[in-house]
């Protein structure tokens, strides 16, 4: 009766072992599936985040007046809501332009008692960025005297509008 116990939990123990075998390839199956399915698939998700037949523009609004600025921004089909800018604050955001050059940003601005409606993104704004360096990069820069556009970083840009 002993050495039937005895080779039972021999037995016992070589299934538990087995068992654990299993899972352990298991697991390791699961991981290398996993790590293929998210190397085969990057270079789609990179298509899908970039513009493939359009260009990636980014869009920067940047406050230049010592109070704060609040900014409503949207387009035909986001709504990137409210934003408070504070002194030399930004707000940046990222698209591909449709094609056919039919995309429009438009915002509402507030700064103190004064407001302002103004088209931030559009095909004129495009094309007059589009003769620069840079035409991939719209720069607002938002002052006391009004609105002014740039695909530079570092101020300055054509006077487009006033305020209110």
């Amino acid at each position: 009766m002993a050495s039937l116990n005895l080779q039972q939990q021999i037995e016992g123990t070589c299934v538990h072992e087995k068992i654990k075998k299993l899972f352990r390839n298991m697991r390791s199956a699961i991981i290398h599936k996993f790590f293929a399915f998210i190397i085969l698939t990057y270079p789609i998700a990179s298509i899908a985040f970039s513009c493939p037949f359009t260009t990636k523009w980014n869009v920067s609004v940047i406050s230049a007046l010592r109070e704060d600025l609040v900014v409503h921004i949207k387009s035909g089909d986001d709504d990137l809501g409210n934003h408070t800018i504070p002194y030399v604050g930004n707000y940046s955001w990222s698209f591909c332009e449709k094609v056919g050059g039919h995309t429009l940003f438009y915002a509402y601005f507030w700064w103190g008692s004064k407001f302002q409606s103004i088209d931030l993104f559009n095909k004129a704004i495009s094309d007059k960025l589009i003769l620069h360096a840079d035409p991939e990069h719209c720069y607002w820069f938002v002052k006391p005297e009004g609105f002014f556009v740039t695909n530079i970083p570092s101020g300055g840009g054509e006077f487009i509008k006033g305020w209110n």
